[in-house]
């Protein structure tokens, strides 16, 4: 095994990608204009702990992709890439991104859990519909009703 092996390009272009973006969220978030109205916890609470974390994980894929190849953590070595999975996922998400505003979050929501777990192999799917609609609902309401923020409602907007 060499362990004088050339290091990652590609590791160390996406780490420091990753700590350069998690920067721009930090500072994008410092220029928030936050009424007085909140106490400690303001709205930008959230987007310091994303560039936080988007740092962090940065800066471990570019310290991983620095090491010799002998000690980087392979994941999923000897696995081909599914790309019929990749492609259903991709489709899911365009199709996602066309129906969020005429038919609303929840049936669009509803329409990519479906597709991401088709994707990974599940053919149950009045479970997964199931579940769908539960998780589908349960953030909806959460995000309009507990936080205040507005979500499409579609075509369901008289009964949500």
């Amino acid at each position: 095994m060499n362990t004088n092996s050339p290091i990652s390009g590609a590791g160390l272009a996406i780490g420091f990608g990753l700590v350069v973006l998690g920067a721009i969220i930090f500072f994008d978030a410092t220029q928030m204009q936050v009424p007085p109205t909140y106490a400690k916890v303001g709205p930008q609470v959230f987007p310091y702990f994303i560039a936080f974390g988007l740092a962090v994980v940065g800066a471990y894929f570019a310290w991983n992709s620095w090491t010799p190849a002998a000690r980087r953590e392979i994941v999923a070595e000897g696995f081909d890439t599914d790309w019929r999975a990749l492609l259903v996922i991709g489709a899911g998400l365009l199709i996602h991104l066309n129906i969020l505003k005429p038919l609303g979050f929840v049936i669009a929501a509803i329409f990519l859990f479906m597709c991401v777990a088709f994707a990974f192999g599940s053919r149950k799917f009045l479970r997964d519909g199931i579940v769908a609609v539960i998780l589908a609902l349960v953030s909806y309401l959460g995000f309009t009703h507990g936080l205040g923020l507005q979500l499409p409602p579609g075509i369901l907007a008289g009964i949500l």
